[in-house]
């Protein structure tokens, strides 16, 4: 009896679970078989624009507006194909051949799965909306902006950029509001050459930068050089060519309103530069009757490499003004005494003889010989204050030096011998004075 109930217990669980698994199967039947219809949305798909050379080939640039290149797609269709579609098996294409007169272009919607079982496919809408306008060039120079400044001691010196013009293409309502393109290089604390590659930026006339979409520049890019430059003071020299008229004379140096100029070139050149001298001929003084200036612009005269720091330039420019004043002649009165004769030929006595107002030559203490001088009148006073007189003038007759420059042997005789005179700094005597020498053999008697 008990074996009986077990077994009829037992019996029963197992029914009872085939008929849940019965029960499964068949709803899983049912499900399939019903296959229920449902709808899905797929957030920004981006809208293909395709045959745009209808429009190019026209001379015409397009802008998408109001963003309706990008479009929420919503796909209806059974669960089981629905499920199987993800947003990348989503397409979104709008033909420009199939543009219409309000300038729309219809989106087409398609999918590359299931797409022979799906129901329905839609956008939040139907068309692109484009704004179209004319296609225009423009060319205009790069300008090279340098920002900062080098380091202490150098500047900037030559700039080379690769292209200097640029081409830029898009629509006209855009193009013709750039005016300026510009590429930057920083030389920032810099103290040797720079050599790199610059983003060339559009700006219109109130500096703010220009950027579009449909805007394009023939290079993007320039290669850009800058030659940084050591500085350096050096001294400016003058001097003078010619001779003033007759009766003039230039009174001290050329004075000039600069002394020094700051000039800029590579270290290797500028680092054994001191000074610069300008040509003679550049300040001519011939036939000059008074004072006179020379504008000098010392950039003619740098040496190769080297150019003037200064950008400026009025910078290199120096004024340099020449004296020239009338002569005053004078005629004074040397004492004899005051000549002395130099380099006696051993052997030999020497004897002076000057010409007196008659004619007749005397050799006695207290005579004087005129001398005419000229120069400029304040040359004549002395350091004490007093003026320079014939008591003051010196003289010298060198012997030796006449036999020597007439290459000839001592002898007696009397020898006319150039008298060769001390005057001071800006007076000289004019013409040539001579003295007459009596040369005689001095006795044995005498020198016994």
């Amino acid at each position: 009896m008990i074996k009986k109930l077990v077994g009829l217990l037992t019996n029963n669980i197992l029914l009872k679970i085939l008929s849940v698994l019965v029960a499964v199967a068949l709803w899983l039947v049912v499900v399939n078989y019903d296959d229920p219809t449902i709808t899905n949305t797929y957030s920004g798909i981006k809208v293909d624009i395709i045959n745009t050379d209808v429009l190019t080939d026209q001379g015409k640039v397009y802008e998408v507006i109001n963003g309706s290149d990008t479009v929420d797609v919503t796909v209806e269709g059974p669960r089981s194909v629905i499920d199987g579609i993800g947003k990348e098996n989503i397409t979104a294409v709008a033909d420009m051949a199939q543009m219409t007169e309000v300038d729309t272009l219809p989106i087409e919607l398609s999918t590359n799965k299931n797409s022979n079982r799906i129901e329905n496919i839609t956008g939040d809408h139907g068309v692109v909306q484009l704004n179209i306008e004319k296609r225009i060039d423009k060319h205009l120079p790069v300008e090279l902006v340098l920002n900062g400044e080098p380091a202490e001691g150098f500047i900037v010196g030559d700039t080379v950029m690769a292209q200097n013009t640029v081409r830029i293409s898009g629509p006209e309502s855009v193009v013709s509001t750039i005016v300026a393109a510009r590429c930057a290089v920083s030389v920032a604390g810099r103290s040797s050459d720079i050599s790199s590659s610059s983003d060339i930026h559009l700006y219109d006339a109130d500096g703010r930068e220009v950027d579009h979409p449909n805007l394009s520049k023939n290079i993007s890019t320039i290669n850009v050089n800058v030659g940084i430059l050591e500085t350096k003071d050096i001294t400016v020299n003058f001097s003078i060519t010619g001779e003033p008229a007759e009766g003039y004379a230039v009174e001290g140096v050329p004075v000039a309103d600069k002394s020094t100029i700051k000039v800029a070139g590579k270290s290797n050149i500028i680092d054994g530069l001191y000074s610069i001298s300008v040509p003679s001929d550049v300040v001519e003084v011939d036939g000059k009757t008074e004072a006179f200036s020379v504008q000098v612009d010392m950039s003619d005269y740098l040496p190769n490499g080297v150019k003037l720091a200064d950008e400026d330039p009025k910078a290199g420019i120096i004024n340099v003004v020449v004296g020239v004043v009338p002569l005053t002649e004078k005629t004074l009165k040397v004492p004899i005494e005051n000549l002395k004769v130099m380099n006696v030929p051993e052997g030999y006595n020497a004897e002076l003889m000057i010409e007196n107002g008659d004619d007749e030559e005397v050799t006695e203490n207290n005579v004087t010989l005129d001398v005419v001088t000229e120069g400029i009148e304040h040359y004549y006073m002395l350091p004490d204050g007093t003026e320079f007189s014939g008591d003051d003038m010196m003289g010298q007759v060198d012997i030796q030096s006449y036999f020597d420059a007439a290459g000839s042997n001592v002898s007696e005789g009397v020898y006319r011998i150039k008298i060769v005179f001390e005057t001071p700094v800006g007076v000289s005597v004019k013409g040539t004075a001579y003295a007459d020498v009596r040369l005689s053999l001095i006795s044995q008697d005498a020198t016994d």
